[in-house]
């Protein structure tokens, strides 16, 4: 064989191994570029070439496994329909209302456990949802966990705001801010001395500082929110005559995602305003269903939220409005 020939297969050979060890230092290890480069004695610019070359010549293979249960598509218009970071729709799946909102809870916590970081401050609102949220959730990053709405009335004893922030503190071990206090009061005169309670205050001074917070949608019926069956019936029938379709964190809203307003209630409510939640970075909502699609595009028209969490049923209804 031709002593030059043998040479170029040499380098050829040498070069296929530098390749590999680059690759699996940069995609295996987590070395970066100019770790590798320093390691090997050769430049940044040549680990680069080096890891498109293992990509192009098929060293490196490169697979984006979807989980089966997540519509990428249908995720993907919603999101670019609405000007979302993120949307995750659910496909359906054969079972009673409770199945879907584990369906639901369990693609929210897991989210939360790619998401959330020790220095985050996260706000937790109340819903049914983010109940079946909570027993998917393991160990989460010690971040600071903050009760963003006072308690909701509910017959059933374990499923209350107050309950659903401890348990996801608990999975977080940083520390927890709690809301000792109901959501509606009788006045704004006893909201307002609630609030100056060094507890209370401590907490929702908090609000201004929240980097996430998770929260449900309301269906303004009967049925579909806590909010309007905790109201009087007089209250309740005007702000339906006002048009309201949905209610986040106690703050109602109409088919535009405007804010509603009846006479002295939203002061009232003790829980994060509208303004609050408007400044918090990254907000997600979680929610399904027909019968709460009207809903969530109200929320979704407010600005109030920046990811969704819904399923298949309601991810077609919203991009059909």
């Amino acid at each position: 064989m031709n002593p030059l020939a043998r040479s170029e297969g040499h380098t050829a050979r040498l070069q296929v191994v530098t390749t590999v060890l680059v690759a699996r230092r940069y995609f295996l290890d987590g070395a970066s570029k100019s770790e590798i480069a320093q390691e090997l004695g050769i430049s940044r610019f040549k680990v680069a070439r080096l890891l498109d070359a293992a990509r192009r010549d098929g060293i490196v293979r490169i697979e984006i496994g979807a989980p089966p249960e997540i519509d990428l598509e249908l995720s993907g218009e919603l999101a670019a329909r609405h000007g979302l970071i993120d949307a995750l729709v659910v496909r359906p799946i054969d079972g009673p209302e409770e199945f879907k909102r584990e369906q639901l809870g369990r693609t929210c916590a897991e989210l939360l456990t790619q998401t959330l970081e020790a220095a985050d401050v996260l706000g937790i609102s109340w819903g049914r949802t983010l109940h079946s949220m909570v027993g998917h959730l393991s160990k989460l990053p010690a971040c600071t966990v903050v009760q963003i709405v006072g308690s909701v009335p509910t017959l059933e004893l374990d499923v209350n705001s107050m309950e659903l922030v401890r348990r996801v503190a608990d999975c977080a071990g940083g520390p927890v801010y709690p809301l000792y206090v109901p959501l509606l009061v009788d006045s704004p005169e006893m909201a307002a001395a609630l609030r100056s309670d060094p507890h209370v205050h401590k907490t929702i001074a908090m609000f201004d500082r929240l980097t996430k917070a998770v929260v449900g949608i309301g269906a303004w019926t009967a049925s579909g929110s806590t909010v309007r069956a905790a109201l009087p019936e007089e209250l309740a029938t005007e702000l339906d005559a006002a048009g309201a379709v949905a209610d986040i964190c106690s703050t109602v809203l109409d088919a535009a995602g405007a804010e509603i307003r009846a006479a002295g209630l939203p002061g009232r409510f003790i829980a994060i305003s509208p303004a609050q939640l408007r400044a918090v970075p990254d907000v997600t909502a979680i929610a399904g269903g027909a019968a709460k699609a009207p809903a969530i595009l109200a929320a979704l028209r407010s600005g109030l939220i920046h990811r969704l969490i819904t399923d298949e049923e309601a991810a077609r209804l919203l991009l059909a409005a």
